[in-house]
């Protein structure tokens, strides 16, 4: 099944969009942590265990967005296959 022009247009808008935000959200609370560290004079170890929280999640999150991006892309057979593979990821990842 192929897509169109205007259906491909829409999906990397809406993926370009989502990935905006993330990134600025993400920079946010990086200036957000750098202005808490210096006000404080040095970083404490909750600081240290936030900003790899945030690198885990923006990674996590990048990861979505390249899915989404060949979601947008791909075919129905693969679109099927690629979403049972991550619910299998996902569903060990919480046991």
């Amino acid at each position: 099944m192929a897509i169109g022009v205007f259906e491909f247009l829409l999906g990397a808008a809406i993926v370009g969009g989502v990935s905006t935000v993330l990134t600025s959200k993400h920079n946010l609370e990086r200036e957000k942590m750098k202005a808490r560290s210096a006000a404080a004079g040095e970083e404490s170890e909750a600081a240290h265990s936030m900003m790899g929280d945030l690198h885990h999640d923006v990674a996590r999150l990048k990861e979505r967005v390249q899915v989404l991006e060949r979601l947008v892309t791909d075919d129905d057979r693969k679109l099927s296959d690629e979403i049972e593979r991550l619910r299998r990821r996902d569903a060990g990842a919480s046991v």
